[in-house]
């Protein structure tokens, strides 16, 4: 066998038929559904496809991570991809990256993803660091961390012996996966579409995790602690990088995008001051960012609670200072309100 896709099912029943559809190669290879718990008809939609290369797996809901580790251990393939229940592979990407990964015998090839809108394809603006290169390594590509969700990649088989998915979380799980991988790894990094990541469909196994933002934020702290140990022998570059993907593209919007939407705006912070306290010696301007984001959001609860956050972070917590914030506060209040109401008027046009 010489490519496994493992995808992890859970309540597909309206986008898995469309999914396994996406998935095609000249070379042999299973498709490897975990249908984890689902309570709709996943299962059946994706056994009445009668599919030959279709491997099902029913089992009670123990989450994507755990989906996608059993997925792993069942694997025959020589080469691992994985693929979200509602999202697609590009077209001949299968084919396209083990002539790559075989050609300069590397260990991991990653490739470009774009957002999937109904039918509409957009480029991911941030992957534009991405750039093509046959053979190369997490330090001297560290761009590569932009690819950091389970997607959009090949991996040799024999890399993953002793790699698997963070369990003991829901978000991020795959963060740890995939910087381990790429730490001992020769990496190819081609400009073909590999990915189409759907987010338009709200009840996806990923799609969801504006809604549990505490529990994002408590996550997202484990894994960045975790990171920091992953990346500690690594140069310095990729350490930077990472903080750019991880506070800023990923930390400092969820929490800037929602705050406006949360009803527990305590809980909220005292989630983000626990993430604030793994990168409290991290001095990137993304780390920064995100420090300076929560003082302005916790002026919404009053002198005292920014005062205490402030002397954690080691930042002036005068009242001067507090009010200076609470002005950024409200320009900041004002700019996601636009920002909300351009949106909906988007969803409307569609």
């Amino acid at each position: 066998m010489k490519v496994s896709v493992i995808i992890p099912v859970y309540n597909a029943e309206e986008t898995i038929t469309e999914t396994i559809a996406s998935i095609h190669s000249q070379h042999s290879h299973e498709i490897i559904c975990i249908n984890d718990g689902s309570k709709d008809n996943s299962s059946t939609v994706i056994s009445n496809l009668n599919h030959p290369n279709v491997v099902l797996v029913n089992r009670e809901n123990k989450g994507a991570a755990a989906s996608r580790n059993e997925g792993i251990s069942l694997a025959q393939g020589e080469y691992i991809m994985f693929c979200d229940a509602d999202d697609k592979l590009g077209d001949n990407i299968i084919d396209n990256m083990i002539k790559e990964i075989e050609t300069y015998n590397t260990d991991i090839v990653v490739g470009q993803v774009h957002h999937l809108i109904g039918e509409k394809v957009y480029p991911i603006s941030t992957y534009k660091d991405l750039k093509a290169v046959h053979v190369t390594d997490l330090n001297s590509t560290p761009e590569v961390i932009q690819s950091i969700g389970p997607y959009g990649k090949l991996y040799k088989k024999s890399k993953l012996e002793n790699i698997r998915f963070d369990e003991d979380i829901t978000f991020c799980e795959e963060h740890t996966f995939n910087l381990k991988a790429w730490v001992n790894s020769n990496i190819s990094v081609i400009d073909d579409l590999a990915y189409l990541y759907n987010i338009g469909i709200e009840d996806s196994i990923v799609a969801s995790s504006y809604k549990n933002i505490t529990k994002y934020l408590s996550d997202g702290a484990k894994v960045r602690s975790r990171s920091l140990e992953i990346l500690k022998d690594l140069d310095q570059n990729v350490s930077d990088y990472y903080s750019y993907r991880m506070d800023k593209l990923i930390i400092f919007y969820l929490i800037r995008n929602n705050y406006l939407k949360v009803n527990n705006m305590k809980s909220l912070l005292d989630s983000a001051v626990l993430y604030l306290d793994v990168i409290n010696n991290i001095n990137t301007t993304s780390a920064k960012e995100l420090k300076t984001l929560v003082l302005t959001i916790s002026t919404v609860e009053g002198y005292d609670q920014f005062k205490q956050i402030a002397m954690k972070l080691e930042i002036p917590s005068d009242k001067k200072t507090y009010r200076q914030y609470q002005l950024n506060a409200q320009k900041l209040k004002l700019k996601m309100k636009l920002r909300n109401m351009k949106n909906k008027s988007k969803k409307i046009s569609h």
